[in-house]
């Protein structure tokens, strides 16, 4: 039996007695001393300050992404603690530790620090602070949202046929011809392996185009429902609807 962890390292310009490999160090022998855990990986971000935001890190983005990926994966044997000489590797500033640590509990990890024992006291401080933090966090997030679509900003990234544009969806006029003839083939019921085979696109991808009432409609969907509308990539007249009754003459 054994918990996975990772380990994450920070050093900024003016750290001098914790470097990288003294943090390292410190940490491997002190899971060594505590037994039964498994490091899987390492991640690090080098002169990155202390009071910056944990999630414009790139270490940091790295290793968050890693966990989700890695627990969604393995989900009976998760990724479940980070481990860091001290918490201030994490952050120095008490909300930002606390928000880390809020967003880290919501992927099932915990975080360790080496010298655990007398900074025990204040957990649950950051835990109170952090859930704030990320309450505020998620009102910016959903006003930026917002924003966005009353701006008519593409929010993901552009579906096949489209092309990001100062912001904004505009058809990929290079592509259209292409749309047009693989929207011809849906309507003429060709199998989505002989698509797929004859223009080098993934049979998910066609199944995604065929549903999506963008390419036809204009509208743009976020969060199922429509927010607002773009030129459709198929124009009336480009499509020839096929003839059941002379198909089966």
């Amino acid at each position: 039996m054994h918990i996975n962890v990772i380990c994450y390292l920070r050093v900024s310009t003016a750290d001098q007695e914790s470097g990288l490999g003294t943090q390292e160090e410190v940490i491997r022998q002190k899971i060594k001393s505590v037994g039964y855990r498994h490091i899987i990986e390492t991640f690090i971000d080098e002169e990155v300050s202390g009071d910056s935001h944990v999630e414009e890190r790139p270490g940091f983005k790295k290793m968050l992404e890693f966990i989700r990926t890695y627990n969604k994966n393995n989900a009976g044997d998760p990724i479940r603690e980070v481990w860091v000489q001290t918490r201030d590797r994490i952050s120095r500033q008490v909300d930002m530790l606390g928000y880390a640590t809020v967003i880290l509990r919501s992927f099932g990890v915990e975080i360790r620090a080496t010298e655990e024992s007398q900074e025990q006291l204040v957990t649950r401080i950051y835990d109170i602070l952090g859930e704030e933090e990320l309450k505020k966090y998620r009102e910016k997030r959903k006003y930026g949202i917002k924003r966005r679509i009353g701006e008519q900003k593409i929010m993901s990234r552009p579906p096949l046929g489209y092309k990001n544009e100062n912001g904004k969806l505009v058809v990929d006029e290079e592509m259209r011809p292409k749309l047009i003839e693989i929207f011809q083939m849906f309507e003429d019921n060709a199998t989505m392996s002989t698509i797929s085979n004859k223009f080098g696109i993934p049979r998910s991808t066609l199944a995604y185009m065929r549903k999506n009432p963008i390419y036809r409609t204009g509208e743009y969907f976020w969060k199922g429902k429509v927010v607002y509308k773009v030129e459709p990539v198929i124009k009336p007249g480009d499509i020839q609807e096929r003839d059941d009754d002379e198909f089966f003459s």
